[in-house]
């Protein structure tokens, strides 16, 4: 069992580094047409964590800091990179993550995650992205599909 201080400081450590803000278990990068927000979400029944991410639509409406569900759209990190769904969920359940598997969230996060969330920072990106389907499963409300398949 890993401890919980010690997991979420290797999960905030990328975000840290790459200039995401830090307010509560959220991490918020403001980009040129979206702010990306990335929420650690402790589940109430075990000691383990989920990843939420958000994408608010500044064309769309004006906010801060909005929390992940209020964003025009959010998903689970696992299904938006299904080909490291093992690694997010075992390294966010503290009774079967370890120092390595922290090791290799933190990289993944690192290589994967914080350049595909900037990228989405584009609203052409963005768009182009939602067009081709990654984000089938995502929660999008209607003004954000509406826009998005116009983009």
């Amino acid at each position: 069992m890993i401890d919980k201080k010690i997991f979420k400081k290797a999960f905030s450590a990328p975000f840290d580094k790459a200039g995401f803000l830090k307010k509560g278990q959220s991490w918020f990068f403001d980009g040129a047409d979206s702010i990306i927000v990335v929420t650690l979400e402790k589940c109430d029944w075990d000691e383990l964590y989920y990843v939420d991410v958000g994408f608010w639509l500044k064309e769309l409406g004006q906010a801060l800091f909005p929390l992940y569900y209020h964003c025009h759209i959010y998903e689970r990190l696992e299904f938006l990179f299904p080909e490291k769904r093992e690694l997010i969920l075992t390294s966010c359940d503290l009774e079967k993550s370890d120092a390595d598997l922290l090791i290799d969230l933190s990289e993944f996060i690192l290589e994967d995650v914080i350049p595909f969330l900037k990228g989405c920072t584009n609203i052409k990106k963005l768009s182009e992205l939602f067009n081709m389907g990654v984000f089938r499963n995502s929660y999008i409300n209607f003004l954000a599909r509406k826009y998005l398949s116009n983009t």
